[in-house]
């Protein structure tokens, strides 16, 4: 019994070393270069200490005029139990828009002040990349399904809330239900179509080393997927925005799974 006891602590011991070997060669480092000032820069960026720890997407891009454009999905539909429980359902697509002097002053900062989900909180983390014109638009095209979806759900459910008919009433919610185990739509799925899954697959849509990731991605958090697509792609640069707070460097650090 005690030699099966000492075994059980050399093996989690060894798994305890393992995993902060794993930490330590993920660590991403900043990289900074200079890019042509007229071209457009996309951003992929975390929230270390965001979903509980888990850590948090969004997806930046700044056009000629330095002005920036932030992308961030999350559930709309389902509680977080719910979500937890891997319930699909709606999500929201918030956008938000920043003048050149707002865009520079989050970038060193780290403080992200607008409306919507996820679009007032303190980010830490990015990865960042020049971007032409035309793959600027390309990506915010790809937003289209996300809103279509939450658009059509916002209608359904303001019929449900209005609708004085309880026979009625309940065909609405049955629907609303029915809307949110509906594949043909781009549905927030918390370990499937989250966060960070949607704002890889947007950028995929421009950048060849994301896409490539993407057939081989197995991680599960933004901060473990962050750091892990930042060691793959050396065309992209990293930076810290604005001062880590202890805990968020320690998350920053560790999550790596």
């Amino acid at each position: 019994m005690k030699n099966k006891k000492k075994a059980m602590r050399w093996c989690i011991v060894i798994l305890v070393m393992f995993y902060l070997w794993q930490c330590i060669s993920m660590r991403l480092t900043v990289r900074g270069t200079s890019f042509p000032e007229e071209e457009c820069m996309l951003y992929y960026i975390v929230n270390a200490d965001g979903m509980k720890g888990l850590g948090h997407s969004i997806l930046m891009l700044v056009d000629e005029e330095g002005c920036g454009t932030v992308l961030s999905f999350n559930g709309m539909q389902r509680s977080l139990i719910e979500n937890l429980s891997g319930k699909s359902g709606v999500g929201k697509m918030s956008i938000g828009t920043m003048t050149k002097e707002e865009t520079e002053a989050f970038l060193l900062s780290g403080d992200l002040c607008m409306e919507g989900d996820q679009l007032t909180d303190n980010y830490d983390m990015a990865l960042y990349r020049p971007i032409t014109v035309q793959e600027y638009e390309m990506i915010l095209e790809q937003t289209a399904p996300y809103l279509e979806a939450e658009e059509k759900f916002a209608v359904l459910y303001e019929k449900w809330i209005l609708e004085e008919s309880v026979a009625k009433k309940a065909e609405y919610k049955q629907e609303l239900e029915q809307m949110g185990q509906d594949e043909s739509l781009l549905l927030y799925q918390i370990y499937s179509n989250n966060c960070d899954h949607a704002v890889r697959k947007m950028i995929s849509s421009v950048d060849m080393n994301m896409q490539e990731y993407m057939d081989h991605a197995w991680r599960m958090t933004p901060n473990g997927n962050l750091k892990a697509f930042g060691k793959e792609a050396e065309n992209w640069r990293g930076m810290a925005l604005g001062k880590q707070s202890f805990v968020e460097r320690i998350l920053m650090f560790l999550v790596s799974f």
